[in-house]
């Protein structure tokens, strides 16, 4: 179990920065314009206005509490208490194992509550399964760790209670919760209606007031939460065929087979989940079978039953909305956790539903399978990964020096709120403000709509981290840094060592909208041994300015 555990955390403090993504500046903007009303009216709105098609109460509050906390609020604060949701879900999967074991105890020997050791022996697999680089992009997202993670925990945790407690209260608040973190947090409240259902009329005298209680919470929840909803702005413009509406969903919940070195991706991912949907209609057929044969449905049942509606139903969901934008879209980092929430319940049911003796035996092929899983989604997301930090340290390079100079500039209003992250720039600038100290290196620029491709095929890899090479585009007014992606080979041959799968040449891709008005001249600027050394290319870039006009949004 600790293993996981020890990797993931470690991966995650070796290349978590405290730079906002995208959302994320919305969160300091919220900040500012919760301080700027001056009425209980006015706070509470900015507390719950729209964000995209979501309600981010859950972000707000932690930011809030965060900066009152601490005196700035930290994008590093907030992916830690994300990422702790997925060790919530660890538990609540134990848990689901602990009560199995009730139910399979001998009539013999009744016993009434589970031991720990009970929900800990066979939950190895869904640790490996969770916690692994394939969520590379929410880890490292302070709001999309808040957000897409812990709306599935308040999921799953509403749907434990009302399948093995008779907490209705509890279960109302935690779903409140989850309406109140994300939108497919509504699904909650049918999800939560049927498991009721079932159990008021599949139970001998059941107890109705649950079901009673919950349709009151979703009677009053979901009307307040389009209360003065607009739909959100850059919807694609078509869904998609038929089939690739289907093609989409299959991809969707098979997106864990990227990690797996198997080719092509889309197709092994469309193999996988479709293999996934058919063993959940499987366990939907066997539970079915138990119903007709007068046997009792257990809580594991119903358990089952509610979570994998709402991880199917998701899935539909963002099918139907997101095919439009490509099929690789379905298969994002963002969306993995569906995928692998789905194996896990799966491997978990499984697993409380079979015989003792042949438990082993899955719990072997569990850890075999979610191992090789892991470690191969450490090495296929380790060069995103990487990336995404040198992007986010970049870019807050290009917005904190807005000339040739070694001057920080950061706007009094982010100050306020917010630290610069440390970055391998701050003893770099004396060569980044510098001229080229080393002969022209080649770079090939390939010039196309709106943005600049380029390539090398000489510059070896330098190392992991920080280390590496940058594109530096400098005019006569000011100078921007830009990441690039090292060229990788088969991560067969990364398997004991990490820094093999990276090897010579790189690409990057720029676009001219993330460029003042004027032309640059493009160097490089390599990163070895904490030394900063920048070569000329004898290339140039022209950028015609940021658009005037940019894409709408509510945020």
């Amino acid at each position: 179990m600790l293993i996981p555990v020890f990797l993931f955390w470690y991966v995650w403090a070796s290349y978590a920065v405290n730079v906002p993504k995208w959302d994320d500046h919305v969160l300091r903007a919220f900040l500012f314009y919760l301080d700027e009303e001056t009425s209980a009216s006015g706070k509470i709105y900015q507390l719950f206005k729209q964000h995209n098609e979501h309600r981010i109460v859950y972000d707000r509050i932690i930011t809030w509490l965060d900066f009152h906390l601490f005196g700035k609020f930290s994008y590093l604060h907030l992916m830690i208490v994300g990422n702790l949701s997925l060790i919530g879900l660890i538990a609540i999967f134990g848990l689901s194992l602990g009560q199995s074991t009730i139910q399979q105890t001998s009539k013999w020997k009744p016993r009434k509550s589970f031991r720990l050791v009970d929900c800990l022996l066979y939950l190895p697999p869904v640790a490996f399964l969770l916690l692994n680089l394939s969520q590379w992009e929410n880890m490292f997202w302070g709001m999309a760790s808040l957000q897409n993670f812990t709306v599935i925990l308040w999921v799953f945790w509403a749907i434990y209670l009302l399948a093995f407690t008779q907490k209705i209260g509890a279960a109302l608040l935690v779903a409140v919760a989850a309406t109140l973190t994300s939108g497919n947090g509504l699904l909650v409240w049918p999800v939560g209606f049927a498991v009721l259902l079932l159990q008021t009329l599949l139970q001998p005298r059941s107890n109705r007031k649950p079901l009673i209680f919950w349709t009151l919470g979703a009677i009053i929840s979901i009307p307040l939460y389009f209360l003065h909803y607009e739909k959100p702005p850059g919807n694609p413009p078509s869904r998609g065929s038929f089939i690739e509406l289907i093609g989409g969903g299959l991809a969707f919940f098979g997106s864990t087979a990227e990690a797996l070195p198997i080719r092509p991706v889309i197709g092994s991912c469309m193999v996988v989940g479709g293999l996934s949907l058919l063993v959940v209609l499987g366990i939907c057929l066997y539970i079915l079978k138990k119903w007709i044969s007068h046997k009792t449905l257990s809580p594991f049942d119903y358990f089952f039953l509610g979570t994998a509606s709402f991880l199917v139903g998701t899935g539909v969901i963002v099918a139907w909305t997101r095919t439009g934008f490509g099929i690789n879209t379905l298969i994002t980092s963002r969306y993995k956790l569906y995928s692998l929430l789905l194996m896990a319940l799966l491997y978990t049911y499984i697993v409380g539903e079979i015989q003792t003796s042949a438990k082993k035996w899955i719990l072997s092929l569990g850890l075999l399978f979610s191992i090789i899983l892991m470690w191969g989604s450490y090495l296929t997301y380790l060069g995103d990964t990487i990336w995404l930090r040198q992007w986010l340290i970049t870019n807050q390079f290009n917005w904190t020096h807005k000339s040739n100079s070694s001057t920080v500039s950061i706007d009094s209003i982010s100050s306020r709120y917010i630290n610069l992250s440390p970055a391998f720039y701050d003893t770099a600038l004396p060569t980044i403000v510098s001229s080229a100290q080393s002969s022209a290196i080649d770079l090939q620029v390939n010039k196309l709509s709106g943005r600049y491709d380029i390539v090398n095929s000489t510059m070896p890899a330098l190392g992991l981290g920080d280390s590496g090479s940058y594109l530096l585009a400098r005019s006569v007014k000011r100078t921007y840094l830009f990441p690039v992606r090292q060229n990788q080979q088969s991560i067969r041959k990364a398997l004991v060592h990490p820094a093999n799968l990276f090897t010579t040449g790189f690409r990057s891709d720029i676009s001219t909208a993330e460029l003042d008005a004027g032309q640059y001249q493009l160097f490089i600027l390599t990163i070895a041994n904490e030394k900063a050394t920048l070569y000329s290319t004898n290339q140039t870039l022209e950028s015609a300015g940021p658009p005037v006009t940019t894409t709408a949004k509510n945020w």
